[in-house]
């Protein structure tokens, strides 16, 4: 009799439970939630920064209005020369060591090391300059639309012009 009673309680809790659950469950599937997973998105070269780097765009658009967010792989070594961004990003290191500085001119002397999970934001129009000590994974958001996803300070240094 006993197990008779814990039987039907269980059952009326899950039933409960999928009553709640089943709106819930709905609502998401509605578009509240949209999940990404980066081992099902590709790699890709990318014309606005140098040789060896890809970019993985991982939700919205730069060129729309709205948020958008991207992976970026740099391979060891790898020079940002000083350049530009027309709105302003957030990025966070995830795997490497990044370093990183402000300024039209390179100078290492300037620069910051930045390890997994350091977070930095560069406000628009702000000339900066980075260096990947080893290869580095880094994802950045930002708030489009942009027209042109970055600006050389030296014109010779894009490689959209060469």
């Amino acid at each position: 009799m006993q197990t008779m009673r814990k039987a039907a309680t269980y059952l009326v809790a899950a039933t409960l439970a999928l009553c709640v659950a089943a709106p819930a469950m709905s609502e998401d599937n509605a578009g509240g939630v949209t999940s990404v997973v980066p081992s099902d998105k590709q790699w890709e070269k990318t014309k606005a920064m140098p040789y060896g780097m890809r970019i993985m765009l991982l939700e919205g658009d730069p060129a729309k209005p709205g948020p958008y967010v991207y992976r970026i792989k740099v391979p060891q070594g790898y020079k940002w020369p000083p350049m530009k961004y027309p709105d302003e990003r957030v990025t966070t290191v995830l795997k490497g060591t990044l370093w990183a500085g402000e300024g039209e001119r390179y100078d290492a002397m300037k620069m910051q090391e930045l390890g997994p999970g350091s977070t930095f934001v560069t406000k628009a129009d702000t000339p900066h300059f980075q260096w990947a000590r080893t290869w580095v994974e880094l994802q950045v958001t930002g708030q489009g639309p942009i027209d042109n996803p970055v600006t050389y300070v030296n014109p010779d240094d894009d490689p959209r012009n060469q």
